[in-house]
């Protein structure tokens, strides 16, 4: 494995320092506009892996069949409680916002929220860090479905609806070659076996393991306040961190001091990023006036 470069790792030992670097390599020359290419995700301990939660789920069982089967079992006996999912990848948003294993991760356009994911917990005892990944240069290398489609609509960042497009989009492809043929309906979500097979399952042959990323539909206000991404991976068995130290280029990774993780939480408290904001209802709030009048030792 390629070791990171010593600018992908970085240390935030000040609030200053902090908003320098969560600052960074924001301007877009193509756009003219001060626009990130990055996405953020904050960790209590910089020690944690980037590791999906249906990995951890199956663990070393190799038992992966259990994804589709406990996608296809959510959309089921969640039928009275959800919207009709619009299609396989609205469905696995909902699923993985309401804490179902999945292959998705959970990120955000803002550099203040994943902050706050880093210190929240107040543990002093272990460093925070913050990951911060282009999108734009992992996205180059997405399969052509994909491509075309963001190429289509002259973006960068997928979303459900542009996700279940190009799922159409290889449907085409990949049935006939003729595009006045009708496509196999793979955003039905009666048919993510079907998907999982050809896309998703670990043993599918495929010509080389991405990661991409996609704004979620609007579920709730935690989905708006917290600026949300989710990332998705070709392979459910992929260790994202282990997977990024070889493309150094891709992100960076700002460590947050244990020392500063109660200083740095408070300021964001101040600029009104805490949990009240991004978890806005009753437990948010309870949690957020314990972290207020917690007290804290003079020593």
């Amino acid at each position: 494995m390629t070791a990171a470069r010593p600018e992908s790792i970085q240390r935030a030992e000040t609030w200053t320092e902090l908003q320098q670097l969560i600052s960074q390599e924001m301007w877009m020359g193509d756009i003219g506009r001060h626009r990130s290419p990055y996405v953020f995700r904050g960790v209590p301990d910089e020690s944690f892996s980037l590791e999906t939660s249906i990995s951890r789920f199956v663990g070393d069982s190799g038992k992966w069949n259990l994804e589709p089967l406990l996608l296809r079992n959510f959309a089921q006996y969640a039928a009275d409680e959800i919207e009709e999912p619009r299609s396989v990848w609205h469905l696995l948003s909902i699923a993985q916002h309401y804490g179902l294993p999945t292959r998705l991760l959970d990120w955000s356009f803002s550099p203040l929220v994943a902050a706050y994911f880093a210190t929240y917990t107040g543990d002093t005892a272990h460093d925070g860090a913050i990951w911060a990944v282009d999108y734009r240069q992992l996205h180059a290398d997405l399969p052509d479905y994909y491509q075309a489609v963001l190429e289509m609509t002259e973006t960068h960042m997928l979303d459900t609806h542009l996700l279940s497009n190009a799922t159409l989009e290889y449907g085409l492809r990949e049935d006939t070659g003729d595009r006045r043929a009708p496509a196999r309906n793979l955003n039905d979500v009666s048919r993510v076996n079907e998907l999982w097979q050809e896309l998703w399952a670990p043993e599918t042959e495929r010509d080389d393991e991405y990661v991409m990323f996609f704004r979620p539909p609007a579920i709730d206000d935690r989905i708006v306040n917290q600026s949300a991404v989710f990332s998705f991976q070709s392979d459910p068995r992929l260790i994202l961190d282990q997977w990024l130290a070889d493309r150094p280029d891709c992100y960076r990774k700002i460590v947050i001091p244990g020392e500063r993780k109660l200083e740095f939480r408070d300021k964001l408290d101040q600029m009104n990023v805490n949990h009240r904001t991004l978890f806005p209802d009753l437990e948010g709030l309870a949690t957020w006036l314990k972290q207020y009048y917690q007290p804290q030792s003079q020593e």
